[in-house]
């Protein structure tokens, strides 16, 4: 019994894969976005998925490999920088996209849990979504970027408060203030856990690092790190991405950024397209969801959804100090919904499931044409002015 597991497991791995090369190579012909091939392939597999857990697994070491490598972006310094700078975006986002959703569901006469349920799905971009194509765009040293992904971990931060109010809400039990504290606490404490070890050994990690960097056994030191931490921050409550972030903000720290990043650089595009194709399998279409009702109501969520996220970007990117163009191509880029929000839609009443997943594959979607092609966008509407016979642009600030 054991030997036919394992045959079925290898057998699914190696056709997905090699399903996915096939796709990644159609996408380039027909000019669409890679993640959407994947996530559609997904959609189309998802039944056969549903039954072999280790493949769901094994794309959950996409998302940690994604922050991680973003987390090589932060040194400590440019990190607190952000976050002095990102409360007021993080704080636009809530009210643009939480509490956007949560009051149109209220008008149209869902109920107060429902609501907010509705309005916790539509809150968060995909960290996934968001990071893979600014790593695949080469828009890193981008002046918008450094505000998106301040924004992603914020979300990041919010999301398991959110997870603690909704799981009330839904059990019915009283919402303690302690169990908010307690969330609170873990946060600060992983941070300063991983700040301190940063200012107190930095030299000595970066001496461990130029030892062991060219051995072959290099690679199970980086990656135990990795995943053991990221681990960890799962167990306790909080995101495994948020631990994965902190591990690569630590990496920065020591200076070795750029030599760990070439170790890991094939597991992470093997890891991260699983984590799409399965991301996919977990969308779940239903023909009795189509009625007219249902319909208009999920295109009044994308369509706030999407004013949400440009709101938050544009209106927060100037805040932040960024040109007009430059924030507006941070709205564009933040539009897409993705593996919070199926996270999220688990805690739905069986009713709601096939609203809330076709919502969310419409925003992964969408949000993926908008963030690929942001920057054009971005510039379509702000268009070169012509100053006494030279074009001229518009810069960010600096």
């Amino acid at each position: 019994m054991r030997i036919r597991v394992m045959e079925k497991f290898l057998l699914t791995l190696g056709l997905s894969t090699f399903f996915l090369f096939i796709l990644g190579v159609l996408s380039r012909f027909v000019k669409i976005p890679t993640i959407i091939a994947f996530i559609l392939a997904g959609i189309v597999a998802g039944r056969f998925l549903h039954e072999d857990i280790t493949i769901e697994r094994l794309s959950e070491i996409g998302i940690v490999l994604l922050f991680f490598y973003l987390g090589l972006e932060f040194n400590i310094a440019r990190a607190v920088d952000v976050s002095k700078r990102i409360w007021v975006v993080g704080l636009l986002d809530i009210i643009f996209n939480f509490g956007a959703i949560s009051v149109l569901l209220l008008i149209l006469g869902f109920d107060t849990v429902i609501a907010f349920l509705g309005g916790a799905i539509a809150y968060a971009s995909s960290s996934a979504i968001t990071s893979k194509v600014i790593v695949d765009e080469k828009r890193i040293a981008n002046p918008e970027t450094e505000m998106i992904l301040g924004l992603m971990v914020f979300e990041d931060i919010v999301a398991p408060v959110m997870l603690a109010i909704l799981a009330g809400l839904l059990s019915g039990g009283k919402l303690e203030p302690i169990s908010f504290g307690i969330i609170i606490f873990k946060v600060l404490a992983v941070f300063s856990f991983v700040i301190l070890i940063a200012m107190t050994m930095k030299d000595k990690i970066s001496t461990f690092i130029e030892r062991f960097l060219n051995e072959d056994i290099f690679i199970l030191f980086a990656f135990g790190l990795l995943i053991s931490f990221a681990g960890f921050t799962y167990y306790i409550g909080l995101s495994e991405a948020l631990g994965a972030f902190l591990i690569g903000m630590l990496i920065s720290e020591s200076g070795k950024a750029e030599e760990v990043e070439r170790v890991l650089f094939s597991i992470r595009d093997l890891a991260v397209a699983i984590f799409f194709f399965v991301f996919g399998s977990n969308i779940v279409f239903s023909p009795e969801f189509f009625t007219l009702q249902n319909v208009i109501i999920l295109i009044l969520m994308v369509v706030v959804s999407i004013v949400g996220k440009v709101l938050t970007g544009y209106i927060g990117g100037q805040i932040y100090g960024l040109s007009k163009k430059a924030s507006l191509t941070a709205g564009f880029s933040i539009v897409n919904r993705g593996e919070f929000s199926i996270v999220i839609s688990k805690f739905s009443p069986a009713s709601f499931v096939p609203l809330f997943g076709v919502y969310t594959f419409t925003m992964a979607f969408i949000g993926t044409f908008f963030i690929q092609y942001a920057p054009k966008l971005a510039k379509m509407i702000f268009k070169p002015k012509n100053k006494g016979g030279k074009i001229s642009y518009e810069y960010p600030k600096v």
